[in-house]
């Protein structure tokens, strides 16, 4: 087995630090919206992913993937990897119609390197605007380690550094610049997508959560993304977000790490804590 650098995420990283916090999932559907928003990785979840016929099994299999890879000792986070790259070795294909700068038939597949770096942006983009905003602060030099640490994440499912930006603020640079670009564009498909991301088929006694969800996720949405999504928001909400937020993350930060670290994230940290 190809050893695992050392640079990996471990104990006493900030990798771990910061996503070891559960509310920091509340960033889950901003990033996939992002994500969705490119035509040819919304083309490509439509025509392969089993996210419309089983979106909470989809979503469920795709977290224990993230958590295998960031808190799974060497051979739980290579097994993670393998099964990704399995899983995406048959998602290519052609985009149906126009989007954005991409006219109709240009070719796409999961494993392009463009690809995976902007799903990989989305993912650190929302982590380093989630964890501020709702636990607590991160020094500029912190957000460059949690991303320099993503780097060696992300280099087994096929992305390798020099491909992507070099620094954390490289990288908010690239998320901005593709944002208020034209290569972003609610086709059709990405918005039926959407619809099942926010409101997915859940007992009714839940639907306040989505609601809860719906509202969260529009706040923190790019300006443009929320245009191309046709998703409102009012200064009003701004302001009534802000106040909300602040509440919590008064009290996050307060709180016993066992109700802020989930049981299966507690685990795989023990795990490997004791592996090393």
């Amino acid at each position: 087995m190809t050893h695992m650098p050392d640079s990996r995420s471990t104990a006493g990283s900030v990798t771990w630090r910061v996503a070891q916090e559960a509310i920091i999932n509340l960033g889950g559907a901003r990033a996939v919206l992002m994500q969705l928003a490119h035509p040819l990785v919304a083309t490509g979840v439509g025509q392969h992913s089993s996210y419309l016929r089983d979106p909470i099994g989809r979503s469920d299999r795709t977290f224990v993937l993230g958590q295998l890879l960031t808190f799974g000792n060497t051979e739980k986070a290579f097994k993670a990897a393998r099964t990704i790259n399995r899983l995406h070795t048959h998602v290519h294909g052609f985009l149906p119609t126009d989007a954005g700068d991409f006219a109709s038939g240009t070719p796409y597949r999961a494993r392009d390197p463009e690809l995976l770096l902007w799903v990989h942006a989305t993912l650190i983009d929302t982590i380093l605007l989630i964890y501020p905003l709702l636990v607590g602060p991160l020094s500029e030099e912190e957000q460059n380690q949690y991303y320099q640490e993503s780097k060696e994440l992300v280099r087994l499912l096929g992305l390798p550094p020099h491909d992507m930006p070099a620094t954390a603020a490289d990288l908010r640079q690239y998320v901005h610049d593709m944002v208020y670009s034209n290569k972003l564009a609610a086709t059709a498909q990405a918005r039926q997508i959407a619809r099942v991301v926010l409101f997915p088929p859940v007992p009714r006694v839940l639907h306040p959560l989505l609601l809860f969800n719906l509202y969260f996720t529009i706040a923190i949405l790019p300006p443009p993304v929320r245009e191309i999504y046709g998703l409102e928001w009012s200064k009003r909400q701004q302001v009534a977000f802000d106040l909300s937020t602040l509440g919590i993350r008064t009290v996050v930060p307060r709180l016993p790490l066992s109700l802020r670290v989930l049981p299966i994230t507690r685990r795989l940290m023990q795990e490997t804590s004791m592996s090393c």
